[in-house]
């Protein structure tokens, strides 16, 4: 079973600094369920920059006692894996996969849920 290699830490940034959920939900403007589902992650949730940038200026805002600005890098624990080049070509090759599929076909006769049809 494969670890988690980043791992999320808002929920130890908010008890480090005595964020209230409530309170960074209202300056997100995002509901209390959603803060929650954000800090409970255990995993690095889907964000994009600008989402990333939002939730760093609402904590630098709301943080009590803040000796540095929180950053990005602050949210994230990593921890190194045992990945083999095999499995980050898997990870990141659209183009493998696609081949690895056609193969399959090839091997099974059929394309999606049709039988292939040899024209010779």
């Amino acid at each position: 079973m494969p670890q988690t290699l980043i791992r999320w830490r808002l929920k130890e940034i908010m008890a480090r600094y005595s964020i209230k959920g409530v309170d960074l939900a209202l300056k997100l403007d995002i509901s209390t369920n959603a803060m929650s589902n954000l800090r409970n992650s255990k995993t690095m949730p889907r964000l994009d920059g600008v989402a990333l940038d939002l939730l760093c200026n609402a904590l630098n805002e709301l943080a009590q006692d803040l000796d540095k600005p929180i950053a990005p890098a602050d949210l994230l624990d990593y921890s190194p894996s045992q990945l083999n080049s095999v499995d980050a070509i898997t990870v990141f090759s659209l183009t493998k996969r696609r081949r690895k599929k056609k193969e399959k076909e090839v091997v099974t006769g059929k394309v999606g849920d049709k039988d292939i049809i040899n024209a010779s």
